[in-house]
């Protein structure tokens, strides 16, 4: 049986594919809220067939297994949205409701693509009667970096080979490495009330000792490494200005090249925060909410997906379709258009139907954060992006948004289940591209990942 029998399973599931993208657009859920997007999920893949496995201390996380023996290929799929980034398919900025979430990154077609390539994968295991199994993993809270952090946290990832990922994007490539690591903290200053103009000296401001460490830390930014972030935001407490408040709260996140760079940067903001509370005599606590990893290189793997990203049937699309792509275009900041329509070689194309060169990834880095580079530190792992929105529009955008809600998305997602279904029947099917990607995984890699993650 060959990977054509995929491709045409994919086909076959075009409408299923669409449909899904449609609900999990139509009904923007954040992270954390979940509920009907990981519903519609299960329901889907329980329709066809496929046994859901649950974790009871995560209620919007799940996996979704057929099949019996190994290999265990997993797919990864991802369903939250994010706040205020409504948007109605349309090339001016409309909200569908006023402060409400949307999909900006587009999971809503990064989830549906992963359950059609599983669907197709399952029927071709079912077909062939072979040994394997495949799994869609359900990850929630992906926009807060802890989704599949607590999902590795309990095990849900155990038993797997491998796992497949892949993300909208403006381009069709694929990543050997990326990501910046993350982590989360929380600092809590803890002072005296007092009346600020009867008896100031009495008191001693937990928000004086925020905008203290606040000030510390930009300060330390200038001796941070190359690709290092530093972000906060306050928290007052909601005191009125005539008291001097007891307690106030910042909340930083931190980005860096790897997971111990990050460590080692939010252990000198930690040294900041100290310095500030015996600076206003008052005391502050530190909380971590999560950290999440960078991805783990796999150039094998990748090499295995860019394969895949050219042997599937990729994208055309209509004149009206390229129409509204420009008009999102129109709506850009000139210069950002066309820096990225040179990088990516697509000046008045709108939209990128072809496959980007092989190395092109390393003019495009991945500088935002996932979850998934946890999954790559615990098992080989691919990542490939399609073209989902216009040349030279950004996720977490209006714009973004408009397009995970178009017939453009889909068919990025479409192309996307095409692409991972391929890659899953090579795994199954020849033994020796698995072996590859394993051993490789295994010569560099230590072994040593725990996730950054307390109950």
């Amino acid at each position: 049986m060959t990977k054509q029998f995929v491709y045409e399973e994919v086909q076959k599931l075009e409408e299923v594919c669409r449909e899904s993208c449609g609900f999990l657009w139509n009904h923007p859920e954040t992270g954390g809220k979940e509920k009907e997007s990981a519903d519609y999920m299960r329901n889907l893949l329980k329709s066809e067939g496929f046994v859901i496995v649950n974790e009871e201390k995560l209620e919007h996380a799940f996996y979704a297994e057929y099949g019996s023996g190994s290999p265990v290929i997993a797919i990864l799929g991802e369903y939250d949205a994010l706040p205020g980034l409504s948007q109605k398919v349309e090339a001016q900025k409309n909200p569908a409701c006023a402060g409400g979430p949307g999909h900006g990154c587009g999971h809503n077609l990064l989830g549906s693509a992963a359950a059609t390539a599983a669907i197709a994968v399952k029927r071709f295991l079912e077909a062939e009667g072979t040994s394997g199994t495949v799994r869609f993993y359900g990850c929630p809270e992906e926009e807060l970096l802890s989704g599949k952090v607590k999902m590795a946290y309990y095990h849900m990832f155990d038993g797997c080979d491998a796992a497949l990922s892949w993300h909208p994007m403006s381009a069709n490539l694929v990543y050997d490495e990326g990501y910046l690591a993350s982590a989360s903290a929380k600092f809590y200053f803890k002072g005296k009330t007092s009346h600020a103009a009867f008896a100031p000296e009495r008191g001693r401001s937990a928000l004086d000792a925020v905008e203290l460490m606040n000030v510390g830390s930009n300060y330390l930014r200038e001796h941070t490494m190359d690709f290092s972030r530093i972000h906060y935001t306050t928290d007052s407490g909601g005191f009125p200005p005539n008291i001097v408040p007891d307690k106030a709260s910042a909340w930083y996140c931190v980005r860096a090249p790897h997971i111990a760079d990050v460590k080692e940067i939010l252990e000198r903001i930690h040294k900041v925060a100290m310095g500030a509370a015996m600076m206003t005599e008052t005391e502050v606590t530190m909380k971590v909410e999560y950290g999440c990893c960078d991805m783990f290189p796999g150039h094998s793997f990748a090499d295995l997906a860019y394969e895949n990203l050219k042997e599937a049937p990729g994208l055309a699309y209509t004149e009206e379709e390229i129409r509204f792509a420009k008009e999102l275009q129109a709506t850009l900041d000139p210069s950002v258009l066309a820096k990225d329509e040179k990088v990516l070689e697509a000046a008045g194309a709108g939209m990128q139907a072809k496959v980007s060169p092989r190395e092109l990834w390393k003019k495009i880095p991945l500088t935002a954060s996932s979850d998934c580079g946890d999954v790559s530190y615990m098992m080989p792992m691919c990542a490939v992006s399609t073209a989902c929105w216009p040349v030279g529009v950004a996720p977490h955008t209006w714009q973004a948004t408009a397009s995970t809600g178009s017939s453009l998305g889909e068919k990025g997602a479409l192309y996307a289940a095409r692409v991972l279904a391929g890659i899953a029947y090579d795994l199954f099917t020849k033994p020796e591209c698995l072996e590859k990607v394993k051993t490789e995984f295994k010569e560099t890699s230590d072994g040593s990942y725990e996730p950054m993650y307390e109950e």
